[in-house]
């Protein structure tokens, strides 16, 4: 199976996007559009592109681990994988070539009720090295804010710029919109966001349960 999708693109160095990739850490992707994407930080696929899998296929495609949740806190429900398979994201520009890998989509309806939505991607391969760049937040985080305070930068599209925290002990995300929030952070090599309509406080329980 295709793991990943590669290609060239040629633009001004001096191009936003290139900005955002060597500076921000952010993954590189289009300007997140609620309409098109499944969160702000993973926008190089779209909610179309995944497809039904399940949790043994979902490995060998990625080449990593999944998380779970314990019986107590929740129970799997669907897992779906994205996967460009050779074809590259129409209209997404890059000054270097660079190694998209798929994404997992899992998700589990929980004991308490609600349901989170959790996303998990290798960190796209760019030639000469690989995600996160050296470029880092306050706190360390691996992929902070795209040139904050920016009217320009459209990356995380109409969502409030995140804050940033930390999720299971690491630097990370959250962002807030209509009653929904989404975490991201990274992991053993591994970027996660983590989607639900739980409070916050309930989230980060949740989350302490990944295993």
């Amino acid at each position: 199976m295709n793991r990943f999708v590669i290609f060239v693109a040629v633009a001004a160095l001096a191009s936003p996007l290139f900005g955002q990739m060597q500076v921000s850490g952010v993954p590189p992707g289009f300007n997140y559009d609620p309409a098109k994407h499944v969160n702000p930080v993973i926008t190089y696929v779209e909610s179309k592109d995944f497809k039904p899998s399940n949790y043994k296929d979902a490995e060998e495609a990625t080449g990593h681990s999944l998380l779970g949740l314990s019986k107590e806190t929740g129970s799997l429900e669907s897992v779906a994988v994205a996967d460009l398979g050779g074809k590259p994201p129409k209209d997404l520009r890059l000054p270097v070539p660079v190694a998209f890998y798929p994404v997992v989509q899992q998700t589990f309806k929980l004991v308490e009720g609600g349901t989170l939505i959790l996303h998990s991607l290798k960190p796209p391969k760019i030639q000469g090295g690989n995600f996160p760049p050296q470029g880092r937040s306050s706190i360390g985080l691996p992929f902070p804010l795209p040139r904050r305070g920016d009217p320009k930068d459209k990356r995380f599209g109409p969502v409030t710029p995140p804050e940033e925290l930390e999720i299971r002990g690491l630097p990370g995300l959250l962002f807030e919109k209509d009653g929904t929030i989404t975490v991201a952070w990274m992991e053993d090599g591994i970027y996660y966001t983590a989607s639900s309509s739980l409070s916050s406080k309930a989230l980060f329980v949740v989350l302490d349960d990944l295993l």
